[in-house]
């Protein structure tokens, strides 16, 4: 009798442990990102940042770690099935990294496919409907307005401006030229896309001849070559950058805008400041605070039986690097603080910041969501097929 009382209770509790133990006690995630192309290093350094952070947490005893990676040049059906394999060892939780947005759309994809959380830390050219999605970045509508407003305002209303071959790029150019800048002397004097490195000189040669106010630059792939950078130094247009993951290159002065800006009076970015041994960019910011936002999730008990990571992250709220963030649970972005600086000689100063959170929106002013994505789509079949192309000597770079 008391041996069948004592197993009865024995099954309650470790049936309340089941219900209510810490989602925390294993966590495995698999790191994603480019091997080849010129984004791969960038993919690389993020990778390495987030197994360091994660390892740290780990070894802290926040939870147990099981690691994987996920190569996203690969194609559909070889990251389908190497996903696969992980999946066959191991209960994933979620997949993080891309530094960009065409690496996120490759593998979002996969993740939809396997019905796994992917959390993205970079920007991108608009929200994607996707339940599986956990975007970190900032989207088209929150930085290209205010920048434009301010530039027009305080550094001239003729803009010239440079995208690279890919949808976001596209994309900007079709909202600065349908919506925000009248055409002619006043506004858009001219719209280029550098899909090849031999188009630059002529490029160059059109903004003297078209003298601008200003060089709206959002090629920001591009300013991985050290020849671009070189030309922007000649550029007779003072410089903004559009590149809101990125900072700017050494060696050049140029106005940004961005969702992080170097802030010694947050406690959050003081303490990433010293974590880190390079100078942190935005979208290494956003990534270390998914990691922050998982220790945190993986220390609390969850609100349910059916745990949903997805759903639980994207109703978090914090105090990251980059300012308040709230990750939007119907818009699934992230309401951002921007930060419009200035480089030069070296030095950062800040010139503008938002008032508040800016909302993330899925298109632009008077479209549908459904113009906006048919927009996307007559891009990608005329870029056959391709969400970015760039080359050099006829050779793919990007």
């Amino acid at each position: 009798m008391k041996t069948g009382l004592l197993i009865t209770v024995l099954a309650v509790l470790i049936g309340f442990m089941v219900l209510f133990k810490q989602p925390g006690g294993q966590l495995s995630i698999v790191l994603v990102g480019n091997t080849q192309g010129a984004t791969a290093i960038n993919d690389r350094d993020l990778m390495q940042l987030l197994e360091e952070q994660l390892q740290r947490h780990a070894d802290a005893g926040a939870f147990d770690l099981t690691l994987n990676y996920l190569d996203a040049s690969l194609s559909q059906s070889e990251m389908s099935r190497n996903l696969q394999d992980i999946a066959d060892t191991t209960d994933i939780d979620a997949l993080i990294g891309c530094t960009d947005s065409i690496c996120m759309r490759r593998v979002l994809q996969v993740a939809e496919q396997k019905r796994i959380p992917f959390i993205y830390p970079g920007s991108s050219e608009g929200l994607f409907d996707s339940n599986y999605l956990v975007h970190l970045g900032v989207i088209a509508n929150q930085y290209l307005f205010p920048a434009v407003s301010w530039i027009r305002y305080h550094l001239g209303p003729r803009i010239f401006y440079v995208g690279g071959e890919s949808v976001r790029s596209r994309m900007l150019g079709r909202m600065l030229s349908q919506q925000l800048l009248p055409g002619g002397s006043g506004g858009l004097v001219a719209e280029e896309y550098l899909g090849a490195f031999e188009q630059l000189p002529s490029i160059v040669q059109k903004i003297f001849d078209y003298e601008p106010d200003v060089l709206l630059f959002d090629a920001c792939e591009w300013l991985l070559h050290p020849g671009v950078v070189d030309a922007l130094k000649s550029s007779p247009a003072r410089v903004f950058f559009l590149c809101p993951d990125q900072r700017v290159p050494d060696g050049l002065d140029a106005y940004f805008i961005s969702h992080y800006f170097d802030n010694d009076h947050n406690p959050a970015n003081t303490k990433v400041r010293d974590m880190l041994v390079r100078a942190p960019d935005a979208v290494s910011v956003m990534a270390l605070s998914a990691v922050q936002f998982l220790v945190q999730l993986y220390s609390e008990p969850p609100t349910s039986a059916n745990f949903d990571l997805a759903a639980s992250l994207r109703g978090r709220n914090a105090l990251t690097a980059c300012g308040a963030t709230a990750i939007d649970f119907t818009q699934q972005g992230s309401w951002h603080s921007l930060f419009i600086g200035r480089r030069e000689a070296g030095a950062e100063s800040l010139l503008w910041m938002s008032d508040h959170l800016l909302r993330p929106v899925m298109f632009p002013g008077y479209e549908a969501p459904s113009d906006w994505l048919h927009y996307q789509t007559i891009y990608w079949r005329n870029n056959r097929g391709l969400w970015r192309s760039g080359t050099v000597r006829g050779e793919p770079w990007l």
